[in-house]
């Protein structure tokens, strides 16, 4: 692929996906979610040339972020394991967040996700079909229908306070 083309590509990419990956950095990264957008965009960038046209350009970006996300928060909790125990203050959530603002308790819950139900509810809330959410999961539409299911059930029964 020409330098020139694969620019465009990018662009188009950019134009039609900047929310939903940013989106995707936010849930992940909280705080630092712009270092984590600007390194689902590199890798973007990066593998733009092993794009195949299998699937569509937004479920590939969508699974090139994920797997971002999850590398990336596998590396942070290295790193912040590697801090003195004084240091722990910092991963600390700050104190003007008021507890009941949605966004923030949205995060709240997701964070008592595992990896893939966090993805999943991502891809929920940007209202992709069935079998969108099977394709960039790589699951089966059933199997994505019960996950659903069962995260909408801990949704319901989750406390604020249970975390």
């Amino acid at each position: 692929m020409h330098r020139q083309e694969k620019q465009s590509k990018f662009d188009e990419i950019l134009e039609g996906n900047l929310g939903r990956l940013a989106a995707v950095a936010r849930a992940y990264a909280g705080t630092d979610s712009d270092d984590l957008l600007q390194e689902i965009l590199l890798q973007i960038w990066r593998s733009l040339g092993s794009f195949e046209g299998r699937s569509s350009i937004g479920t590939w970006c969508y699974r090139v972020a994920l797997s971002t996300s999850m590398t990336w928060r596998r590396s942070l909790s290295r790193r912040k394991q590697n801090l003195p125990s004084e240091s722990s203050e910092l991963s600390e959530v700050p104190g003007d967040v008021d507890g009941h603002d949605s966004m923030e308790l949205l995060d709240r819950f997701l964070n008592t996700l595992s990896k893939g139900d966090r993805a999943l509810v991502l891809l929920y809330l940007d209202d992709l079909s069935g079998s969108e959410m099977a394709e960039v999961m790589g699951m089966s539409e059933g199997a994505v229908r019960v996950r659903v299911h069962r995260i909408k059930r801990k949704l319901a029964q989750w406390q604020v306070g249970d975390e």
